[in-house]
């Protein structure tokens, strides 16, 4: 529940996993050992090192992944696009690792939302760009890279790797089964309307994020917790603030004590699995609650979201096969506060959970391997979407009311679309270095861009090739 791992972590994992199947305190189905196979033969080199089998040495290490579809979403005409990944990265023994990724992207060119430049048809960016230093029990990156954390298949509450990756300095100390993660982000500025600018004297403003977490794990794996504690704050000419630089001080305490500066969020994680091949698991993410019922402030609805979900590998004894399903809930004005500087977006993107506030949705789904090469999988989901949104300007009608009305608002918001959505998809995956894949897609909409009576069916397909290649060069 708490990723990017490293590639040190997936080797220990494997190393460990190839070490009970050996004591026969692992079954494995035949698909599930064709997968291992080629997970082995990725971190092969990670995993001798790991045993001490191979002596230590440093690593340059070049690669690109090339992913070439054609597809067709919406009423467009079916057109080809790509996205090309570069990767560079230098490894000093197993302690220091220097990384490099850019991304050039021809699918940005149609998004309305993309911040950068776009040039002949294509976009590009550095995606990734950091040094991790990893020594006994801790371990420190700094530059910029994906993150991930809580359940959810869907996508996560807190970070969901649906945003552009974070420039970030972020720690992590592990001491048996505890796992302490303290996280430091500068986020993009955002333009200030002429209004907030001409009250504030700036028309940018700064954006910041620190982040704790405590992940437990027992019963090797079968119940994992994990608790997280953010702020997010800024303003205009606001620098990083040192209270928030202390890994060990609780931020809503200092929230409180300062009359409230900052957008202050937490969230609980639990998976648990009672038995063999079930997993239940499940998020809640706390942005602000109303104890209280002294004035008009306290009458604001409840600012929370919640994710609950299950998996359960192959039933009925068939080798393979996994069921899932899947429930999320997002309440109206969540992520937000009426400073615009402390929504939870980064360059135009959410944060958390990729449909942002405003919502519920569903989805449950069945999916195969067939012998470790091809997957197959099929999926159903409903969602209500109101007319809240991170966009959306801030609101607050419940200061119109007194505590003897109270104040209640219906969920979803206003006009509620209603879509259903049906997937099919598919993966041919013969080797670690390329594969093909494809999808389609039928979405129905009711009050479709939440426009009373107005309704859309579409049809989108998708399917491509990737190829993933890597070239190491081991030095002594």
């Amino acid at each position: 529940m708490n990723r990017p791992y490293t590639r040190g972590e997936v080797a220990k994992a494997l190393v460990q996993t190839e070490s009970q199947l050996k004591e026969r305190k692992l079954s494995l189905t035949s698909s599930d050992l064709m997968l291992l196979e080629k997970f082995v033969k990725e971190f092969q080199v990670e995993m001798r090192e790991f045993e001490g089998k191979i002596p230590e040495k440093d690593e340059v290490r070049l690669g690109v992944r090339l992913q070439s579809d054609v597809d067709k979403s919406e009423n467009d005409k079916a057109k080809y696009r790509g996205v090309y990944r570069s990767k560079f990265s230098v490894s000093l023994g197993n302690y220091v690792e220097v990384y490099n990724g850019t991304n050039f992207a021809q699918y940005l060119i149609d998004d309305t939302i993309y911040i950068g430049r776009k040039w002949r048809g294509i976009v590009g960016y550095t995606e990734q760009a950091y040094a991790t230093v990893g020594v006994g029990r801790f371990r420190f990156k700094f530059g910029r890279d994906f993150l991930s954390w809580g359940t959810g298949e869907s996508g996560t509450l807190l970070f969901s790797d649906v945003a552009r990756p974070m420039d970030q300095f972020i720690a992590f100390a592990t001491m048996g089964s505890f796992q302490f993660t303290f996280l430091v982000s500068a986020l993009d500025d955002i333009t200030l309307d002429s209004k907030t600018a001409d009250s504030l004297g700036g028309s940018f403003a700064k954006r910041y994020i620190s982040a704790h977490r405590l992940d437990v794990n027992l019963f090797n794996g079968r119940f994992q917790c994990a608790v997280t504690e953010a702020v997010l704050y800024g303003g205009v000419d606001r620098q990083l603030n040192w209270i928030f630089l202390n890994p060990f001080i609780f931020y809503y305490g200092v929230h409180l004590n300062n009359s409230g500066f900052a957008n202050i969020f937490g969230t609980v994680d639990l998976s648990f699995s009672p038995v063999s091949r079930w997993e239940l698991y499940g998020s809640l993410l706390i942005d602000d609650i109303q104890i209280e019922k002294i004035c008009p402030d306290d009458l604001e609805p409840n600012e929370i979201g919640w994710l609950l979900g299950s998996h359960l590998g192959d039933p009925f004894g068939v080798s393979g096969l996994t069921i899932s399903g899947e429930f999320v809930c997002v309440t109206n004005r969540t992520y937000k506060t009426p400073n615009p500087w402390e929504t939870f977006i980064h360059q135009n993107k959410p944060l958390g959970y990729p449909l942002g506030n405003d919502f519920d949705y569903w989805q449950i789904g069945i999916s195969k391997w067939f012998r470790g090469s091809l997957w197959l999988g099929l999926r159903y989901s409903q969602t209500r979407k109101g007319e809240g949104s991170l966009f959306t300007p801030w609101d607050a009608p419940w200061l119109d009311y007194t505590i003897e009305q109270g104040y209640s608002e219906p969920f979803p918001t206003g006009v509620v679309e209603k879509r259903r959505e049906v997937s099919f998809s598919a993966l041919y995956y013969p080797s670690i270095h390329w594969g093909i894949e494809g999808e389609i897609l039928s979405l129905q909409r009711e009050n479709a861009y939440n426009v009373e009576g107005k309704s859309k069916n579409e049809t989108n397909w998708r399917v491509g090739i990737w190829f993933d290649g890597d070239f190491k060069f081991r030095m002594k």
